[in-house]
């Protein structure tokens, strides 16, 4: 989960059967794609189906899903698990991106 520039990359852990997965990632690809949620920054958005990949599941410590973590210089910063309305997700973000 490396960065490129320093920008903010949100890693999205989702299963295709988690009902707060469908609902949460379209709300994530819609703010993420809109830098007026980012302080006009740009951010990248990450998906990673927890079932294909145990590994990374693991790795990062998922224990329930969906969960989601901010990534800065490759490493995470900050995290939350379970769907969130769009609001909260903004202004999440909003404050990473800060």
């Amino acid at each position: 989960m490396k960065d490129q520039d320093g920008r903010l990359v949100i890693v999205d852990f989702y299963a295709d059967w988690c009902g707060p997965c469908k609902m949460l990632s379209p709300i994530l690809e819609r703010i993420t794609s809109d830098t007026t949620y980012s302080n006009g920054k740009e951010v990248d958005l990450v998906t990673i189906n927890a079932d294909e990949e145990p590994g990374l599941t693991e790795k990062f410590q998922v224990r329930g899903l969906p969960t989601v973590i901010a990534f800065r210089d490759g490493k995470p910063i900050e995290h939350f698990v379970g769907a969130a309305p769009a609001n909260v997700v903004q202004e999440w973000i909003k404050k990473l991106s800060a």
